[in-house]
C-alpha cells in the first residue's frame, strides 16, 4: 500500500535511514534530519510503501524546489520495484510545468547503479555535478523535464 507517511512511521523512517547511512551520511542522530522528517510528515510531503507490518521504503519531496529530497528502500526489499512505485507517485504531486530535480550517485558509483537506472527510466538526465554527499560519495544532480 502506498500512502503518506504519518508520525507513527517516524521510527521506521529512522530505521531505513540507519541502513543507508554508509552511503548517504549521518542522519539518525542528526537533529536537522530528525526535524526534517517531522516537517515532511506535517507537510504531507513524504510517501511510503508499506505491507502489513513494515514500511519498505520512503520518498520525500520538496514541493517548493520541485525536487526529490530523499528516497530509500529497505535493503531486504530492494529490487522489487518499490522505489519505482514511490517515485511514480511522488512525481504526481510535483509541478510538471517545471523541471524536477534529484541528487543521486554519480555514474561511476557502483552502489548507486539501481537508483540511477530508475531515474533514467523516468527520463531524468544528468544536469550538473552534485559534489560529494555527507558520506563523501560523488553525486550528480539529475533533471526531468524542461
Amino acid at each position: 500500500m502506498i500512502r503518506f507517511v504519518e508520525m507513527e512511521d517516524y521510527n521506521a523512517w529512522l530505521d531505513i535511514a540507519r541502513e543507508v547511512e554508509p552511503v548517504f551520511g549521518e542522519m539518525v542522530t542528526n537533529t536537522e534530519f530528525q526535524n526534517g522528517i517531522k516537517k515532511c510528515i506535517s507537510d504531507s510531503s513524504a510517501i511510503c510503501i508499506a505491507n502489513d507490518c513494515n514500511i519498505e521504503g520512503i520518498i520525500a519531496i520538496n514541493k517548493t524546489e520541485n525536487e526529490i529530497s530523499w528516497l530509500a528502500v529497505r535493503e531486504e526489499s530492494r529490487g522489487k520495484g518499490y522505489g519505482y512505485q514511490l517515485l511514480k507517485k511522488a512525481i504526481n504531486y510535483m509541478d510538471d510545468n517545471k523541471p524536477i530535480f534529484v541528487q543521486t550517485f554519480s555514474p561511476q558509483i557502483k552502489v548507486g547503479e539501481m537508483a540511477r537506472r530508475m531515474y533514467l527510466k523516468f527520463g531524468f538526465r544528468d544536469f550538473k555535478d552534485g559534489g560529494k554527499n555527507p558520506a563523501g560519495i560523488n553525486t550528480v544532480i539529475m533533471k526531468l523535464g524542461k
